[in-house]
């Protein structure tokens, strides 16, 4: 067998941590980078201590490599950062998950990427690398530079990505190409079952069919995850106060200094933008009305993997509408409903919500209004990549998708990335009349139940998996020891 030389990214929790060890008990590799955040350095068993070298990636997010001489760094020639253009146009997007407190400057961003690839580029090379492990779609600071320099060295890239279901997650090497493995099952249970009409006739496992119940009932059931508060900045310091109340006084301190003080004003005037921003969303929304055409629009939370990389170049949503609005027919509307998580403060604006509302057929609706109802009676959703789009399927609902994601392959989904692309799903479902059926969406379901990698190594998606730690690392060491029978 060829020894395997792999860069390893976010393995950092204990279930994925035994996973990882669990796969180098039966397939030792012979050199491992580790990116890890937030823990101490820590090796994998199973291979020696000194083939190991390990990273923190929340310090080398912003180049902050520790002893490395740039003068001995292979450098960069013109060949590698021209045909690299689109990591670097992915880069800068990215860059906008650093920016919680304060914008990066392009400057800066073009200082970042430039390193990024200068280190990464000579490590690959220099460490022969043949093997790029994600526990989760890279989509971090540096893991698309390394994502990108794998595909462009053709070097083998495998990470896992969560669907929007419990447990539920498929092994990937592609952002563009995503659960492949769906595919094919899916058009064999479509020849299977051609000619059955009650979907009670199609068997599925009984966590299945309970599913397919949630999803088809009139008032719907979002994804497990949205049950999950998301803690906010107050919550994060209530936890401090609580847990620790020392290091909470000690980091009050810091802002009586001078600087301390500059920070307290700009978080002060970010706070300030945000009510503004949403004011004016407020203001401007409108109750629907849903005896008109119209499709339904619903934005991402941003900054997210959902958009970037998974939406494409359609990262920004006002390009989706812009499109539309250029192709459906004059009497249909689009419905653009905000995301029920606050974005980022940088990620919305008012002049954000000033770009839709230049569109004629635009309307903004109002946060309260049930994203169940407008599914329920627009004529299509479209979205970049969210969940909306596959609970719209087990509504009959025809989804316009511009990224890419699990339920792409499903009936009923137009994956549009060329203006002929929507023009052709426009008129199949404005003239033509299709949708999926409860035939085709409930296949999809047994498809993804019969392809997918049992689990998840995400903790956020960890609080509503109904499984144990050692299931997880069980399920995810045999998936990855698979994948490199197959590589």
């Amino acid at each position: 067998m060829t020894p395997i030389r792999a860069i390893v990214g976010r393995f950092i929790y204990p279930y994925s941590f035994a996973a990882m060890e669990a796969v180098l008990a039966k397939r030792p590799f012979e050199f491992c980078a580790i990116l890890a955040h937030p823990v101490e350095p820590r090796k994998f068993k199973g291979m020696p201590e000194s083939q190991q070298e390990w990273f923190d990636a929340g310090a080398i997010r912003s180049c902050q490599y520790e002893g490395v001489n740039w003068n001995q760094l292979q450098p960069l020639d013109e060949a590698l950062i021209e045909s690299m253009r689109g990591c670097e146009a992915l880069f800068m997007e990215i860059v906008c998950r650093q920016e919680w407190k304060y914008i990066i400057s392009y400057a800066q961003r073009r200082q970042w990427y430039l390193k990024h690839l200068q280190f990464w580029n000579d490590y690959i090379l220099r460490n022969r690398i043949n093997l790029y492990l994600s526990a989760w779609i890279p989509h971090e600071l540096p893991d698309v530079v390394i994502y990108c320099l794998c595909k462009h060295h053709n070097i083998p890239v495998t990470y896992f990505h969560m669907s929007t279901e419990r447990d539920t997650a498929f092994l990937e090497h592609d952002f563009t190409e995503t659960a492949v493995q769906i595919s094919p099952r899916y058009e064999e249970l479509l020849k299977e079952y051609a000619g059955v009409t009650d979907p009670a006739k199609i068997p599925v496992e009984k966590h299945i069919e309970e599913r397919f119940k949630a999803l088809t009932d009139p008032r719907g059931q979002k994804p497990p995850l949205a049950s999950v508060k998301n803690p906010t900045y107050f919550d994060h310091l209530k936890a401090l106060l609580i847990k620790r109340p020392l290091a909470f006084f000690s980091y009050g301190l810091q802002y009586l200094t001078p600087s301390g003080l500059r920070r307290a004003g700009s978080a002060v005037q970010r706070w300030n933008d945000i009510r503004q921003r949403n004011a004016f969303y407020d203001r401007v929304a409108i109750e629907p009305d849903l005896s008109k055409k119209f499709i339904y629009l619903a934005l991402h939370f941003q900054p997210e993997a959902s958009t970037v990389p998974m939406g494409g170049a359609y990262s920004d949503q006002v390009l989706l509408a812009r499109a539309l609005a250029v192709f459906l027919p004059k009497d249909v509307l689009i419905y653009v409903k905000e995301h029920p998580r606050e974005s980022g403060w940088h990620s919305r604006s008012i002049d954000y919500y000033k770009d839709f509302l230049a569109i004629p057929s635009v309307r903004l609706i109002a946060r309260h209004v049930d994203t169940f109802a407008l599914s329920d009676r627009c004529a299509a959703i479209a979205t970049a990549t969210g969940s909306v789009g596959f609970e719209g399927i087990f509504r009959g609902k025809p989804v316009f998708m511009f990224g890419h994601r699990f339920y792409q392959y499903a009936r009923g989904v137009y994956r549009i990335h060329t203006n002929d692309d929507l023009k052709k799903a426009i008129n199949d479902v404005f003239i033509n009349g299709a949708k999926p059926t409860l035939i085709t969406s409930k296949l999809y379901l047994r498809a993804m139940d019969e392809t997918r990698v049992k689990g998840t190594l995400v903790p956020w998606d960890r609080q509503v998996s109904h499984m144990t730690d050692e299931e997880h690392a069980k399920s995810y060491s045999e998936a990855i020891l698979a994948d490199l029978l197959r590589i």
